[in-house]
């Protein structure tokens, strides 16, 4: 019994012995030999244990040394030291087990994402689960309750390696330390927890707060400080995001609190949320041109709550970033085409957009400071250039709800000159606009390249300013409205062709503007214009400047189908823009005109224009009222005045020229007759009115003291003696009047005003030069033709009548110094000679008396002989016998008779008889019409005081035929050379 007593006490003895040699030695030695195996079997993989340490009095044990390796050979996971600490007395009073704590140190976890997409741990995760799911169908127990007073992982790093990107990438996070205390499987347990790790890129994520570990419910405080983004871009999203981040760090702060549950009721909730980036730099992946810098972007107050779909921030701000931007040759904006979606994206996105609930943002102030955006427009041949910096944006109480309306406040300066501001409403959905809009200093030059299509013009200069409202709204069609002033100042515009001003002026401004975009509807209560100048050349081949500066296209128009013609005439009338202007007021203008198709260049200056268009509407025929006044080179002044319709063409149009020097007009003058100006000022008042296309004008032209210069040789010149025309248009005092009309149909197309005035020109001057002694005798208000003198016939003397004609010419030549008198004596046979044959034949009896005395010895020249009347007979009858001997016979008495009448007066027969076979003599007509010229000479000298040498005796003419116009001397007038 003793003995049996004994062996119990042994064995009682050794049995502290035995459990603490199986508890120190037996269970390690298992553990590790067996663990390994047993894992290697569940996860498939090589698994490795350096040691295992188990107190089996304080129940606590250590694994360390631990690696599990992939078929590879890689390690995927392995730990220093893993110790796990029971608290027996505390598991007995609780009925569950109690762990004092749990330890992890140095744990070291090595994931990889392979080229195809796949990670290092699928086979082994697909091991496990599979493994999982038949433990869970031989299981039929729950999970006990544990409690485990603090859970520690020290020291850890997680090692992520990536070649799906098609390069080699890898980050590591460590040292990673996790902190959970109060750990317990009861339904109402809170556990504390700490989550702190660094990343080797840079940043670390602090993370606290407690957890229900059966239902996952958390809440407490994260925060992330400088995390890298180059390197989150690397490994996640250069794939999904077109810009690759080359720079950048980002913050973050926020309370949390997660409540698990299904899909509907799962429960996120952040607040007090802030986020900042910081010196963000975005490029266009695989370019190195920076698009966006961003040194700063915060946003505070913010607040995410997943279950009702609502995400509000206070504040979102940032400044100072630099944003790069271009417009694409397809008309895309560069980012457009980054971020368009494919067709299929792009459907699917609409179609859940549709189906989804949609969140409800909200944000209480956005505001950009000092942003700078570099754009530039690679549509046009040549890049256009823009800098918006200095840029600032403030909106305030943003919601993305229907018909919420957001204060706005835009700012920038443009291309470092110019200013742009925006102040009001936005709304976005629908999308609307409510702004007081500002713009100061917008250079005109650097839209040059948008002009250079259409017209070959340099702006050189020139600001565009303009304060008013703009009304948005988006519709069918965008609707755009503006109210408000506007000016432009300093524009100079350059011709390209020839390198000279072409159009510009001081300040043009834009009063009281009233624009309707969509309905093309424009007005303006008052244009004023101060000091525009405009250049219009003619050149030789008759083209002007203007048409030089237009560019032609050629582009083939498409055809339109018949059935469509009307409607798209339709759409034209009804898309025609209607331009109402109260006022276009001109002060102090200038032009250069300029004709070179004449044979002497014309250049002339106008200045000072000054006046007034009103009423000027294109949708009405109401008539626009000119009123326009200015001077030709600070001499001569210019008035235009009238009214005009702009549908119809009607209008009623009067100009005035005053004191207009005439040699400005050579070149016209050379033009038009060949001839330069010397001297002289012209007045012209012409007053056109044009009525259904019917031109009816009347001009009055005034010249006064007009002197022709030199001859200019031109083949197309009207070939006319001006210089008698214009003496002859004179009045006594050197003035000239013409008052003549035109009419004409504009609908012709020979039709020409300046034609129809140099053909009118044209017959006034010819007329005067035709007719020029009707136009002398004008001057005494005579319609006597002065061109002729008439004289009986075979007389050279003067009657009073005639004498009293040449009076009148005497007085028109002593009043036109210029002119000289031109006298063609002339006689005629059929009307002279009658009467000049008797004087003939007693010539013929003088001589023959002279011989006879010359038989007798008495030498006595015929021209001094007088005959009496016996003489005569005597001599008559000596003569009729000679030339008619078987004519005559004697009477008794010896008296002669003519046979076949011997009772007829012989001498009045015989002289009948004997003049009418005398020929006309040309010697004795001539001294005729000489002495007809000289009598009228005489007269003009002796009586009307004309200098001699202003008169010119011309050779004389013999007519044959009689003059139905009488007897008669002609005169012409013509210029002194």
């Amino acid at each position: 019994m003793l003995k049996k007593i004994l062996i119990l006490l042994a064995a009682l003895l050794m049995l502290p012995g035995l459990y603490a040699a199986a508890g120190f030695w037996l269970i390690p030695r298992l553990a590790q030999d067996k663990l390994p195996e047993m894992l290697g079997e569940i996860t498939g993989q090589s698994v490795q244990l350096q040691g295992v340490r188990f107190d089996p009095f304080d129940l606590s044990a250590d694994l360390t040394g631990f690696e599990l390796a992939l078929a590879d050979g890689k390690p995927l996971v392995a730990f220093d030291t893993l110790a796990a600490d029971i608290d027996m007395l505390e598991s007995l009073k609780q009925r569950s087990v109690v762990i004092a704590s749990v330890s992890l140190r140095k744990p070291n976890v090595a994931i990889e994402r392979k080229a195809d997409g796949r990670l290092n741990f699928d086979e082994l995760i697909e091991k496990i689960s599979s493994a999982s799911e038949q433990g869970q169908a031989e299981s039929e127990g729950g999970v006990p309750p544990i409690s485990i007073r603090k859970i520690s992982l020290e020291e850890g790093q997680i090692v992520w390696r990536d070649a799906a990107t098609g390069q080699s990438l890898t980050e590591t996070l460590g040292p990673v330390n996790i902190t959970l205390s109060e750990f317990t499987t009861r339904p109402e347990a809170k556990a504390q927890f700490d989550l702190n790790l660094k990343l080797a890129s840079g940043g670390g994520l602090d993370l606290q707060g407690e957890l229900n570990p059966t239902t996952l419910a958390a809440q407490g405080h994260v925060k992330l400080d400088d995390l890298a983004l180059p390197k989150v871009w690397q490994m996640f999203l250069r794939d999904s995001m077109p810009l690759e981040i080359v720079d950048g760090k980002i913050s973050l702060q926020a309370d949390y609190s997660v409540a698990p549950g299904n899909a509907s009721a799962t429960q996120v909730l952040i607040d007090n949320g802030g986020i900042e980036v910081k010196a963000l730099s975005l490029n266009e992946t695989d370019k190195a041109d920076e698009l966006i810098h961003l040194p700063v972007l915060a946003a505070t107050g913010i607040r995410f709550d997943l279950q009702s779909q609502q995400v509000h921030i206070a504040t979102l701000s940032s400044q100072d970033a630099r944003l790069k931007a271009w417009l694409q040759a397809d008309g895309q904006v560069n980012y457009q085409a980054l971020f368009a979606a494919s067709p299929e994206t792009a459907s699917s996105e609409e179609t859940a957009a549709t189906t989804a609930k949609p969140w409800r943002i909200s944000v209480n102030e956005l505001k950009l400071a000092n942003y700078q955006l570099a754009f530039i427009d690679h549509s046009q041949t040549k890049p256009v250039e823009m800098l918006f910096d200095e840029l600032g944006l403030s909106v305030r109480d943003y919601h993305n709800a229907d018909d919420v309306k957001l204060p706005l406040q835009f700012s920038t300066r443009f291309n470092q000159s110019g200013r742009i501001k925006l102040d009001g409403d936005v709304g976005l959905s629908p999308f609307s606009a409510n702004w007081a809009v500002e713009l100061q200093q917008i250079k005109l030059k650097t839209f040059q390249t948008y002009l250079d299509p259409y017209v070959k013009l340099e702006l050189t200069d020139g600001d565009l300013n303009t304060q008013g409202h703009l009304q948005l709204v988006a519709g069918d069609e965008l609707q755009v409205n503006y109210q408000g002033d506007a000016n432009i100042d300093s524009l100079i515009t350059r011709d390209k062709v020839k390198n000279q001003d072409f159009v510009k002026w001081h300040n043009l401004e834009l009063k009281q503007m009233v624009l309707d975009a969509t309905r093309q509807d424009f007005k303006l209560a008052k244009v004023i214009f101060d000091r525009p100048y405009v250049r219009f050349t003619i050149k030789q081949d008759g083209s002007n400047n203007v048409s030089d500066i237009m560019v032609v296209k050629n582009a083939d128009k498409p055809k339109t189908k018949s059935s469509t013609h009307a409607g798209s005439a339709k759409v034209q009338a009804d898309s025609e823009p209607v331009v109402t202007i109260g006022k276009i007021e001109f002060k102090q203008g200038q032009s250069d005109f300029a004709d070179y198709s004449l044979i002497l260049p014309f250049v002339v200056k106008m200045n000072d224009l000054t006046g007034e268009v009103s009423g000027f509407a294109s949708n009405t025929d109401s008539a626009a009222k000119l009123k326009l006044q200015g001077r030709v080179h600070d001499l001569a002044t210019v008035k235009i005045g009238g009214s005009y319709h702009l549908k119809s063409g009607d209008s009623d149009i009067a100009l005035s020229f005053k004191h207009l020097p005439l040699p400005l007009v050579t070149p016209y003058m050379a033009e038009f007759a060949g001839y330069r100006i010397e001297k002289g000022q012209m007045a012209l008042d012409l007053n056109y009115t044009i009525k259904g296309a019917e031109l009816s004008a009347q001009n009055k032209i005034f010249i006064d003291q007009l002197v022709l210069g030199e001859k200019v040789e031109n083949p197309k010149a009207v070939s006319l003696p001006l210089e008698l025309g214009v003496a002859l248009l004179k009045d006594s005092d050197g003035k000239i009047n013409l008052d003549f009309p035109i009419t004409g149909s504009l609908e012709d197309p020979k039709f020409s005003v300046g034609s129809l005035v140099a053909d009118v020109l044209v017959n006034v001057v010819t007329k005067a030069v035709s007719s020029p002694f009707k136009a002398i005798a004008s001057l005494f208000d005579s319609d006597d033709d002065l061109s002729t003198i008439v004289f009986a016939e075979g007389n050279g003397e003067l009657s009073a009548e005639e004498a009293a004609k040449l009076d009148q010419i005497a007085q028109a030549l002593l009043a036109k110094p210029e002119l000289v008198l031109e006298i063609k004596g002339m006689a005629y046979e059929a009307q002279d000679w009658p009467v000049m044959r008797s004087d003939a034949l007693a010539d013929i009896l003088k001589k023959m008396k002279s011989g006879e005395l010359r038989d007798k010895g008495e030498i006595i020249r015929s021209e001094y002989i007088e005959l009496s009347e016996a003489e005569y007979q005597r001599l008559l009858a000596k003569f009729y016998a000679e030339v008619f001997p078987q004519k005559i016979d004697h009477s008794l008495f010896g008296k002669p008779r003519i046979k076949n009448q011997p009772d007829a007066d012989f001498y009045s027969i015989a002289r009948q008889e004997l003049e009418a076979i005398m020929q006309p003599d040309p010697q004795r007509l001539n001294e005729l019409a000489v002495t007809r010229a000289n009598h009228i000479a005489k007269h003009l000298v002796e009586h009307g005081k004309v200098d001699r040498g202003r008169i010119y005796i011309l050779a004389t003419e013999l007519k044959q035929q009689a003059s139905e116009e009488g007897i008669s001397s002609r005169l012409s007038l013509n210029v002194a050379s």
